[in-house]
């Protein structure tokens, strides 16, 4: 065996001609942590973005913060699962059609899915199109996939609006179904902080006051509650799917009219939309599918086309409780 030395400039077009994109790309980092989800089917989310940052080292300096927001938008396309217990799991693959082309949702790499395929896979972000919907029934079912409805993968039928009534059912919850105050910190306290809003914006606070809560665990996932007042380390609380506390959010904002507000922005046949967070998982998944994200790695900003202005701004003010704000 010979063994030879590659310099860092050497290891940098390696993994540029490998991925066909800059290797601290958001493009490049979201196929680094699909390959290691998919070779391994499941494993924890920490050290899966370890192992991802260790291959990267000797070539690049990489921003830790910039790869886990390659691996939360991940997480929101679909394409890698993360179960409550912080472990990441490989996904089947999805297509969803959208007029004459289709959005494709799955844990293989693009490399390889577009071998399979047989065809170009786009990518912008996270997310990944294939331009050519000829042909795709037979072209999905060599790598094991379905094509789904778009109404399907959104699932806006099953989700429930953001709004006082939702509210109101996670205090249902809250009464029929409370956990014992500290229950979640059995391996050590849990950092809590509570999601506060006023007419300057909303954020997540270190405090002793609030009714939804976040907290990070000791490998890598989160936790998310509901309580009547105060930190779920002194009082009895539910936990909450990421989505429940999604929609928890914007619930919760519409309680100061400054903070819950969706600015669109015209600028000749195209619209930006700015929201004031990231959306609940069906409304993700629809806007995903109708718009482009503005900026790679921020979910926030959106261009859509002005035909689809009014449908698409309808929709989420209605959904999510947003007054809209025309600049």
């Amino acid at each position: 065996m010979t063994l030879s030395h590659v310099t860092r400039e050497d290891a940098v077009k390696q993994l540029i001609l490998s991925h066909g994109s800059a290797p601290d790309s958001i493009e490049a980092l979201c196929d680094l942590v699909r390959a290691e989800v998919h070779a391994r089917k499941h494993a924890p989310r920490a050290a899966t973005l370890s192992r991802v940052a260790r291959l990267l080292a000797p070539a690049i300096a990489l921003n830790e913060e910039r790869l886990d927001e390659a691996c939360d938008a991940l997480e929101r396309e679909g394409d890698v699962m993360l179960n409550p217990g912080g472990i990441l799991y490989a996904t089947p693959t999805r297509v969803v059609a959208i007029e004459k082309s289709a959005r494709v949702f799955s844990s293989l790499p693009t490399r390889v899915l577009a071998k399979a395929l047989g065809r170009e896979v786009s990518t912008n972000c996270a997310s990944r199109t294939i331009a050519s919907v000829d042909g795709l029934s037979e072209a999905i079912a060599k790598v094991s996939g379905v094509i789904v409805p778009p109404e399907a993968w959104t699932g806006l039928d099953r989700a429930p609006n953001a709004d006082a009534v939702f509210l109101k059912k996670l205090d249902q919850r809250l009464e029929w179904q409370a956990l014992a105050a500290g229950s979640l910190e059995r391996d050590g306290a849990l950092e809590w902080r509570a999601w506060q809003v006023t007419p300057e914006g909303a954020r997540w606070r270190r405090s002793n006051e609030g009714r939804l809560w976040w907290a990070r665990t000791r490998f890598g996932g989160h936790h998310r509650a509901w309580t009547a007042s105060e930190s779920p380390a002194t009082s009895p609380f539910v936990t909450l799917s990421p989505d429940d506390a999604d929609r928890a959010r914007f619930a919760l904002l519409q309680k100061v009219e400054a903070a819950s507000v969706l600015r669109v922005e015209r600028s000749g046949e195209r619209v930006t939309i700015e929201l004031p967070g990231w959306l609940p998982r069906a409304e993700y998944r629809w806007l995903s599918l109708h718009a482009v994200a503005a900026a790679a790695g921020k979910g926030m900003r959106w261009e859509i086309s002005t035909d689809g202005e009014d449908k698409i701004t309808k929709l989420l003010s209605e959904r999510l409780g947003l007054t809209v704000e025309v600049r």
